[in-house]
């Protein structure tokens, strides 16, 4: 056989070979929607406080928090914050390419608001000895007051005063305690000439 009759049949089976339609895999399912996290960095807040609310999603196309209902970004991680004024359950939903969803839920939990010490104030931060003194409080959410060293307790009223005569200079030291054995504290140091 000459070379150019072998040259026409590897070009026939060539061309033979590509008029077969070529097999394909099936079509992928998408992969499913999934939660992988979802958590808050508090175990606990005050009324009127903050926590971070955080979670992470595959295979997501929307993402929502509620309540109240807020779109959120299919991250792989990521915080919100949150300011619950009660103890709140939040539910995070995301949805798939399917139209399939997954769920979680968790609780922040508010307890009582936390003590602050709003402000102090001294008539003179600086005095001749035994000239009198006086200092002066505001709080929120005490249930008590104490000035050290003058053993005064102010109970749970918000504003208070007491009055000294230093013989040397002296720093006032004022402790607000809360509700929840929480506390905050401030000093005031009279200087004496």
């Amino acid at each position: 056989m000459r070379p150019a009759a072998w040259l026409l049949i590897a070009v026939g089976w060539i061309a033979a070979g590509c008029g077969h339609p070529e097999k394909t895999a099936a079509p992928k399912a998408a992969d499913p929607v999934r939660i992988t996290q979802f958590y808050t960095n508090a175990s606990s807040i005050a009324k009127g406080g903050k926590a971070l609310v955080c979670y992470g999603v595959e295979n997501a196309k929307a993402v929502w928090l509620d309540p109240p209902r807020q779109s959120l970004s299919a991250a792989l991680t990521r915080c919100v914050e949150v300011t619950p004024a009660v103890t709140t359950t939040y539910t995070l939903t995301a949805e798939g390419a399917d139209g399939k969803s997954a769920t979680k839920s968790l609780t922040v939990p508010v307890g009582p608001p936390l003590v602050k010490i709003v402000n102090v104030n001294a008539t003179s931060l600086e005095v001749k000895a035994g000239d009198p003194v006086t200092i002066c409080y505001t709080v929120e959410n005490a249930k008590s007051v104490t000035i050290e060293p003058l053993h005064y307790a102010g109970g749970a009223k918000s504003k208070g005063c007491v009055s000294d005569q230093p013989r040397k200079s002296t720093t006032y030291v004022i402790t607000a305690i809360g509700n929840a054995a929480d506390r905050d504290q401030e000093r005031v140091t009279v200087q004496v000439h």
